[in-house]
């Protein structure tokens, strides 16, 4: 009877322990499950933000390569139309697009198509612009004159045109000490983060001027020419045709849509030391006068009376021919013609030249852009590049 019942016990006291291994052993695995779920997650995810990355850097580098090539372009055909100035376009803009033979012109954006990528071009005749250098320089002895420019041009007023034109006089100027109440020198550009020098000297690329107290990238590209300081991303393949093809523009003029007229500093000035412009054949110059035959939209709008109308118009005539000279019955006819007209010139193909060339290269599925910007100068022969920046 006592070894049935020891052995009764034994049976029980296995089974016991049998069932609690089996416990730890389901732990035991739900644990090991568990860990190579995180695992292959945490490996998908890795692999999803490499090839997130691989996709970005391929696309940024598309988009700045179609630009790069978006400013070979501009300079080839810049050089074509210095090579035969007697050649005049006659064509319509429809006509210009099946003909690439035609010469490209400034003040006009050009759309190239690449085998993956787009690219938007814009071409700025630098002989348009004030040439900065010159403009501080007399702004050194006369402030109020560079006030009353930027007040005029750039609807600048109050403490904020006193900051920016003070600002500007100490940047240029060769002596440490503070131009008006507002003016600001290398102590204040020390604090910032990253801190750097006052350049006291010549402004040497138009770009610096960013680095100028109170001048922020709305203040130098201007509200017009957004693009520059916002760079589109995440644009659909519809979206980026619509945008290389100058949609938003044309439904911009069938709904009668205005904009401020007010350019960006990029617009108006231009830095370019004395040799270089001598280079061009361009006299410096502290006063504006507009040039219809390359002038871009911007620079027409700074014109007084001029409306984004009429800018457009000058535009679209020229496309189709040249104007013979400030008195062409096609600006005659024009709105406010009489307010303007003292304002303008209107310039014959030239040979030689200082151009400002912008390019936008968007990636095949418009994604992404990139931006480079350059100046050059043009001859019928040779093309000397005199700055590359690429601005996003």
């Amino acid at each position: 009877m006592k070894r049935s019942l020891y052995r009764l016990c034994r049976i029980c006291s296995n089974r016991r322990h049998r069932g609690s291994d089996q416990g730890i052993a389901l732990l035991l695995a739900l644990w090991i499950i568990t860990l190579l779920a995180v695992v292959c997650a945490e490996f998908s995810w890795t692999m999803r933000t490499e090839l997130a990355t691989a996709q970005n850097f391929r696309d940024g580098e598309q988009a700045y390569y179609a630009a790069e090539a978006g400013i070979n372009r501009a300079l080839i055909e810049l050089m074509r139309n210095a090579s035969w100035p007697q050649q005049q376009e006659t064509a319509f803009p429809e006509a210009r697009e099946r003909d690439e033979s035609l010469p490209w012109e400034p003040g006009v954006r050009h759309h190239v198509a690449f085998a993956d990528a787009r690219c938007e071009v814009l071409i700025e005749d630098e002989s348009n612009k004030i040439e900065i250098n010159t403009v501080l320089e007399n702004a050194k002895k006369n402030p109020a004159s560079l006030k009353e420019l930027l007040k005029k041009t750039f609807k600048l007023e109050g403490e904020q045109l006193d900051v920016v034109a003070d600002s500007l006089i100490d940047w240029y100027d060769k002596d440490d000490n503070i131009t008006g109440v507002n003016g600001t020198e290398s102590e204040y550009y020390q604090s910032l983060e990253p801190p750097y020098r006052c350049r006291n000297g010549p402004v040497p690329v138009i770009e610096e001027l960013l680095l100028v107290r109170g001048i922020d990238e709305a203040l130098f590209f201007g509200p017009l020419r957004p693009e520059m300081h916002e760079q589109k991303t995440q644009l659909t393949r519809e979206e980026l045709d619509n945008l290389l093809a100058g949609a938003g523009d044309r439904e911009q003029k069938e709904h009668g849509e205005t904009r401020e007229p007010v350019p960006g500093l990029v617009d108006i000035f231009c830095a370019a030391n004395p040799e270089l412009l001598s280079l061009a054949r361009i006299s410096p110059a502290t006063t504006l006068k507009i040039d219809v035959n390359t002038a871009t939209l911007q620079q027409l709008l700074v014109l007084d009376g001029m409306t984004l109308a009429t800018a457009q118009q000058i535009i679209d005539e020229r496309q189709v021919r040249r104007f013979s000279g400030t008195n062409d019955p096609r600006l005659a006819g024009m709105a406010m013609y009489e307010v303007w007209k003292n304002q303008i010139t209107a310039s014959a193909r030239k040979t030689h030249g200082l151009y400002r060339i912008t390019a936008t290269g968007y990636a095949d599925d418009g994604r992404v852009s990139r931006c480079i910007a350059c100046t050059a100068v043009i001859k019928a022969t040779s093309c000397f590049v005199t700055s590359w920046k690429a601005l996003n």
